[in-house]
């Protein structure tokens, strides 16, 4: 079998364009992204791809570097001059003044140029001064009518190669109880407490929902098998149709009184039933964590 191709890609623009934003999308695309290179450490940077880990690096260059370091001819004339084994591409994320003006007046960010120019004409003197780049660039994406999502699938088909495999969504799974709190950030939440609870019962007590006895008590209560294959194909679609919008990350909570029975078990059930899908997975009992 040939050895994929590594990938390098020079991302630059407007300031205001996107920049930040596409660097996360390419870092959950599986991008190595460093931002405002000195053309000094370009080759030291480049070896990086010569590790087994890094298959594709993003190296940002905006109007910082040029301030900074002045003429960045460097950069790209060191790109375009790598080795057949590295495929190089140079994407530049553009926008309408009126756009940049805009976000910037919203956002109450300041300019890289505003120090010495209103915010308009930091604009206009940005422009003129990256004019080169927008010439040397393969790709030029306007952003000035597109949101997150739409610039997700502008930048990924710019990118996209036989070298190149979007990583798995990462879902977490987390189990509490709702004596301590509901947790944050979770995209579905699901309150068990409507199931039997094993801590009323003595030989069941002091054990947690990882114990098979506490499975076995919970599982043959009449409801529960049809309400847990309602929920794993809830959660499956809705993974499914996260992963569609572009997002990198799902969370699942499930929680019952004390987080120690019910939530427990079924937490370890949902991260079963996901195993075998292509997911980064991961799980955690915050009412187990001391024990």
């Amino acid at each position: 079998m040939s050895e994929k191709r590594k990938t390098l890609l020079v991302l630059t623009g407007m300031s205001g364009a996107g920049k930040s934003s596409a660097v996360r999308v390419l870092e959950d695309f599986g991008f190595f992204c460093v931002d405002n290179v000195p053309p000094s450490v370009m080759p030291d940077l480049i070896e990086l791809l010569d590790r087994p880990e890094i298959s594709s690096l993003a190296i940002v260059v905006d109007i910082r570097a040029i301030m900074k370091f002045g003429n960045i001819d460097e950069i790209i004339k060191h790109a375009r001059q790598l080795n057949e084994g590295i495929e190089v591409r140079m994407v530049f994320l553009d926008a309408d003044d009126d756009t940049l003006f805009y976000r910037y007046s919203k956002t109450r960010r300041a300019h890289p140029l505003q120090h010495f120019h209103s915010l308009e004409d930091a604009i206009r003197k940005e422009r003129t001064m990256i004019t080169e780049l927008v010439q040397k660039a393969d790709l030029v994406i306007n952003t000035s009518d597109l949101d997150i999502k739409e610039l997700h699938t502008r930048l990924l088909a710019a990118v996209a190669s036989e070298s190149l495999e979007s990583l798995p969504m990462r879902v977490i799974i987390e189990s509490f109880g709702y004596t301590e709190g509901v947790p944050h950030d979770v995209n579905l939440l699901f309150d068990v407490r409507f199931l039997p609870n094993p801590y009323y019962v003595k030989e069941l007590s002091e054990l947690t929902g990882k114990d098979r006895r506490v499975g076995i008590f919970i599982s043959e209560y009449d409801a529960f098998e049809p309400w847990f294959d309602c929920v794993s194909r809830l959660c499956k679609i809705t993974i499914e149709e996260f992963a569609r919008t572009g997002r990198n990350q799902f969370k699942i909570a499930v929680g019952c009184t004390g987080g120690r029975h019910r939530s427990v078990f079924v937490a370890e059930k949902l991260y079963e039933l996901f195993t075998e899908e292509n997911l980064r997975l991961s799980i955690f009992h915050r009412e187990l964590r001391n024990g």
